[in-house]
């Protein structure tokens, strides 16, 4: 099978053609640019903050709060400035032609980093945990020794408050017994006078119940002695009329002229009954 030749073909079948090509061609310039700038620039070792802060900070001048604070300050500093490097690393990786092989050795750097950085982070937040353990058991000591005192004051108070209260509690019982005796005496004063009012109420219910008797007594006594009086005079008018008469008879036997009878005695009045007590009853 032939091939048209590229004379033949027409101008836009060529410039399809032609875009891929250039499309490469700038891609491998821009390749090769990066490289060359990448290779022109130097890159920061990465290892290079962990070493000046290992050689700033040995291990046994990790004895100070002061000293340890500044040191995981710088800590922080210096694995910031590791994560920076080792990412310019990785990227200039990306511009060489054995990639993995450059990761590789710029993830080595970071560990290597890592690891130096390590021995000054522990050892000053060791230091630190230390310190602050030494001022809790120093605030424990003192807190401990004023314990007794404090105890002791503590139950002298609650002794005092106990004692205060068994005070109260007897003077309560006290005032309640002292209110239950008044009470009682209340009680058995208006008891006694209740019944010494009843009392002289039936005394004068009693007596009124007496005089009643007495005056009734009074009364049939006064009506008899006036039936007899009445009886005593009708018996005397009679004997006096009897007596006249026989003497007018005689009278007249002896002088010869009749006698007119006499009109009869009127009856004497009838006495008035005694008046009745007027004394009142007893007041209650």
């Amino acid at each position: 099978m032939s091939l048209a030749p590229w004379s033949s073909l027409s101008s836009q079948v060529r410039a399809r053609l032609q875009r891929p090509v250039a499309l490469g061609v700038a891609a491998l310039l821009l390749t090769l640019s990066a490289g060359v700038q990448a290779a022109d620039v130097p890159l920061k070792p990465v290892a290079e903050p962990a070493d000046e802060l290992s050689a700033r900070y040995p291990l046994d001048t990790l004895n100070s709060v002061e000293t340890s604070n500044r040191a995981l300050t710088d800590v922080a500093n210096a694995k910031a400035e590791v994560e920076a490097r080792d990412l310019e690393q990785r990227r200039a990786c990306y511009a060489k032609f054995f990639v993995n092989h450059c990761l590789d050795a710029a993830k080595e750097q970071r560990r290597l980093a890592m690891k130096t950085i390590r021995p000054v982070d522990i050892t000053a937040n060791a230091f630190l945990r230390k310190d602050r353990a030494d001022e809790r058991d120093k605030a424990l000591e003192v807190h401990n020794a004023g314990q007794p005192a404090e105890a002791a004051q503590k139950a002298q108070d609650q002794k005092e408050k106990e004692l205060s209260n068994a005070d109260k509690v007897k003077q309560g019982a006290a005032k309640e017994k002292e209110v239950a005796a008044n009470t009682r005496k209340h009680l058995g004063e208006a008891d006694k006078r209740v019944a010494d009012h009843n009392a002289k109420v039936k005394k004068a219910q009693q007596d009124e119940a007496a005089k009643a008797s007495q005056r009734a007594a009074n009364v049939a006594a006064f009506e008899k002695k006036a039936q007899d009086s009445a009886a005593r005079q009708k018996e005397v008018a009679a004997n006096k009329a009897a007596k006249a008469k026989d003497l007018a008879n005689k009278k007249a036997a002896e002088t010869g002229v009749p006698v007119v009878p006499a009109a009869p005695a009127a009856p004497a009045a009838k006495p008035s009954p005694p008046p009745a007590s007027t004394a009142p009853a007893s007041a209650p």
